[in-house]
C-alpha cells in the first residue's frame, strides 16, 4: 500500500494559495485601486456643483441685497410680514419696518427674506403680496 500512496502523491497537483491567472481575461477582471476611488470622487464633485455651489451663490447674493437695504425699500420678512423700511442700523443689524399706519417694528436684518420683491419672487418665497385697498370712487 505504501507504493500506492507514493504513486498517488506524485500524481496529485501541487496546491498553491494564490494561483497566477491563466488568461489575459482573468487578469483584466480585477479592478485597479484607482478605479475604486473614482466613484466617490465623482460623487463629491457632483454634489458640490449641483448642491453646494448654487447655495453659496444664492447666499452671497442675499448678503449683498441686505447690505444695500435702504429707507423706503419694501420688504418681506421670514415670518411673512410685509412692510416698508423706515430706518436701518447696520452696525446693530437692525431694520425698523413700518407694517401699518403708526406701527413700526424692529427686526433683525438677517430676518428679511426679500427686498422689493416682485409678485413671482414673493410666491416662490411662500407669501403673497399684500392686497392694497381700492381707493374710494367719488
Amino acid at each position: 500500500m505504501s507504493e500506492a500512496k507514493a504513486w498517488l502523491l506524485t500524481q496529485a497537483a501541487p496546491v498553491t494559495t494564490n494561483p497566477a491567472p491563466q488568461s489575459p481575461q482573468e487578469s483584466a477582471a480585477q479592478p485597479s485601486p484607482w478605479t475604486s476611488l473614482l466613484f466617490p470622487v465623482l460623487l463629491v464633485a457632483i454634489f458640490y456643483f449641483l448642491l453646494i455651489r448654487p447655495q453659496q451663490k444664492k447666499e452671497k447674493k442675499r448678503q449683498e441685497m441686505l447690505k444695500q437695504l435702504a429707507k423706503g425699500d419694501k420688504v418681506l420678512t421670514r415670518g411673512g410680514i410685509w412692510g416698508v423700511v423706515v430706518g436701518v442700523r447696520q452696525e446693530e443689524g437692525i431694520a425698523v419696518v413700518k407694517i401699518a399706519e403708526n406701527v413700526k417694528v424692529e427686526v433683525a436684518i438677517q430676518a428679511i427674506e426679500l427686498v422689493n420683491p416682485s409678485p413671482e419672487e414673493a410666491k416662490s418665497a411662500g407669501a403673497e403680496a399684500p392686497k392694497t385697498k381700492a381707493s374710494p370712487k367719488k
